[in-house]
């Protein structure tokens, strides 16, 4: 499987639209193959819009847009009008977000597996041009879309195996994601003719020369965190490293 770079943000925490596009602009001069941006305290597909008119080469998308914030009908209307805008560079993650999250929009979801096979089913749809007419007819995106499912649980993986081209698990080990072959396999099963499905995995990282600011600025983050079941303690207070430990350098490089 070929192995890609990519950089994941989090915009909300305040960050300004000159901001993004700079950020982006360097992503790409640093050698990365994708950015993408989480949906938190912001629009994730304008913003991925912004990313895709500062970008040439990489691959921009949504880690993930929740599912519960927009209709799909215009959730695959933004999709298709990113991919027009960026030659076909746009990667749609959709996902149901956290509980907490929803909740303080007001948001119930009762059945969240069942809410992202009729969520995702409907984009696919409406992105190839399928659906009832509106003002005018209904017409297919210019360019694929690939539609890739945040995915913790194998009913997740399962569902996107069925459905999707790939998934978007976050803090997984090693093993998780050899483990989740099995799962994706049983959803490909369902859907003959589909590719192998594709794996963006989500690790946080922090990385500079100061090892002892980086743990004061990932203390808190990781702290804020639950601890994972299936994460071998990718995340919660337990994931910082031991206070001697050397950080090594990786350097991206093109593909």
């Amino acid at each position: 499987m070929q192995e890609r770079l990519g950089l994941g943000l989090i915009p909300g925490a305040g960050w300004r639209a000159a901001q993004i596009t700079e950020i982006a602009k360097a992503a790409e001069d640093a050698g990365f193959d994708a950015m993408f941006a989480a949906e938190v305290n912001n629009d994730v597909l304008a913003t991925v819009q912004l990313m895709g008119e500062a970008t040439q080469r990489i691959m921009v998308g949504s880690w993930v847009a929740n599912i519960y914030l927009r209709h799909p009908y215009v959730c695959a209307q933004a999709a298709a009008m990113i991919a027009d805008l960026t030659g076909g560079r746009m990667m749609l993650g959709l996902g149901v977000s956290h509980q907490p999250v929803n909740r303080a929009l007001g948001i119930e979801m009762p059945s969240p597996i069942a809410a992202l096979r009729q969520y995702a089913t409907a984009v696919a749809s409406w992105l190839r041009g399928e659906g009832p007419v509106t003002h005018l007819p209904q017409r297919p995106s210019a360019y694929p879309v690939p539609i890739y499912l945040g995915s913790l649980t194998s009913p997740m993986v399962e569902l996107a195996g069925e459905l999707a081209d790939g998934i978007m698990p976050l803090w997984w080990s090693a093993a998780r994601v050899a483990r989740s072959r099995i799962w994706s396999e049983r959803g490909r099963a369902k859907s003959a003719g589909k590719p192998k499905l594709q794996v963006a995995l989500g690790l946080p990282t922090f990385i500079g020369e100061d090892v002892v600011a980086l743990r004061s600025t990932a203390a808190p983050i990781s702290a804020s965190l639950p601890p994972c079941r299936f994460s071998n303690g990718c995340c919660g207070p337990a994931a910082l490293p031991p206070r001697r430990t050397r950080l090594s350098r990786a350097t991206p490089t093109r593909r």
